[in-house]
């Protein structure tokens, strides 16, 4: 009879954390605009950004792993995590043009240029300069862990121990672009690292804030590296 209750209790909290929930996909961050004294004379283009990470699957780098006796962990590492994570799909569409458009609202907010537009949206719209990224790596680490199995198993992951451990890198190279001279005026990296983790199958579902995991650590990373950067366009920016 325990039993019976006990699998009726792991029932009604399971199903919500199966529920499909529809999550903000995008990088958008919520940084507050710190607009300059006077905006640069100029439009700035923010263009498509370029994917320069090592195009490589990520099948060859699980391995199971046993320290403790009955608990096993699974450790994934991906160099592309928009198109394949082991826990929780990312699927964002095009992620070169999901990050510039993140960088394009931050840059539009804070008006450093009279105006700034978004190439993607617009291939020929006019620009005085282009604002070019290179995106050099986005390493993500994920630990998923196992505690024996059967319904044992399902109700560690469902009522709370370590469950799900993402270890998130970032590694972006910004450059603005005259376009009438070619000249490459600035140049900035944009590097980052988050580790987040949940301790059950439904805070993995539910995300944060309203935002897919990744979304979220990748947007947080943003929120912390973006003011370093604008203030570098700045200066960099401010005779030219």
């Amino acid at each position: 009879m325990r039993f019976s209750y006990v699998l009726i209790l792991a029932i009604i909290v399971f199903l919500p954390a199966c529920a499909t929930t529809q999550l903000d996909l995008s990088l958008d961050t919520d940084l507050s605009s710190e607009s300059p004294v006077a905006a640069h004379d100029g439009i700035l283009g923010v263009d498509e950004f370029i994917d320069l990470r090592p195009q490589v699957t990520t099948s060859d780098s699980k391995k199971w792993l046993g320290f403790i006796p009955g608990v096993f962990w699974l450790n994934i590492i991906s160099e592309i995590p928009d198109t394949y994570t082991g826990f929780s799909d990312y699927r964002s569409g095009s992620f070169k043009v999901s990050f510039a458009k993140s960088v394009y609202k931050k840059m539009e907010r804070d008006g450093l240029f009279k105006k700034t537009i978004f190439l993607p949206a617009d291939k020929y719209a006019y620009a005085d300069y282009r604002l070019e990224g290179l995106i050099n790596r986005t390493f993500l680490r994920e630990t998923g862990y196992y505690y024996g199995s059967g319904m044992y198993a399902w109700l560690t992951r469902i009522i709370g121990l370590p469950y799900v451990s993402y270890e998130i890198i970032i590694d972006v190279t910004l450059r603005i672009r005259r376009l009438d001279t070619n000249e490459i005026l600035w140049t900035c990296d944009l590097k980052g690292n988050r580790i987040d983790k949940y301790n059950n199958i439904y805070q993995l579902n539910k995300g944060r804030e309203g935002k897919h995991i990744l979304a979220y650590n990748i947007a947080k990373i943003l929120e912390e590296q973006m003011p370093v950067v604008i203030q570098s366009m700045r200066t960099a920016m401010k005779d030219r």
